[in-house]
Formats: structure tokens, C-alpha cells, sequence
């Protein structure tokens, strides 16, 4: 049972698409991209904050910096206990 839990689990943060320090943004985008498809994380109260983020990502020359711009963006419209950043 246990063996099918922690299997599970990998599976599922399989398709999440997103691992940070791998050498690419592009999980990252995507997961981004995931998270604010039809405006779905617009109610987060740094919205404007994290699509400002993830612009400055998207014309970065540097995969390491795309990739902490794309998570700290990510961070904003992320909710933590049911509650979203406001800092």
C-alpha cells in the first residue's frame, strides 16, 4: 500500500511538469501557464506582480534566472493554507 502511495505521488508531480534547476524554463512557463489559464489565479492579490515577473522571464537570456523569476511568480499566485501572499 505504501509502495502505491509514494507511486502515486510520483506520477502526479510527474504531469505537474515543473522541477526547478534542470537546466530549462520550459516546465516552468508551462506550469505558469497552467496556473493562469483563463485568468484562474486572477483573484490573487499579486496577480499584476507575478505576470510582471513572468514577462521579465520570458526576455531573459539566462535558463538559472528565468527559472527563479517564473518560480518567484508562481509564489505570488500560490495559495498556502488556502490563503494567497500578500507580500
Amino acid at each position: 500500500m505504501r509502495s502505491l502511495i509514494i507511486a502515486l505521488f510520483i506520477c502526479t508531480s510527474v504531469y505537474a511538469g515543473h522541477s526547478q534547476n534542470n537546466g530549462t524554463c520550459d516546465d516552468d512557463i508551462t506550469h505558469y501557464e497552467n496556473m493562469t489559464v483563463n485568468n484562474k489565479r486572477s483573484d490573487a492579490p499579486l496577480y499584476a506582480n507575478s505576470q510582471d515577473l513572468y514577462k521579465l522571464a520570458l526576455n531573459s537570456n539566462s535558463v538559472w534566472q528565468c527559472e527563479n523569476l517564473v518560480e518567484e511568480a508562481l509564489r505570488m499566485i500560490r495559495k498556502t493554507d488556502g490563503e494567497y501572499p500578500t507580500e
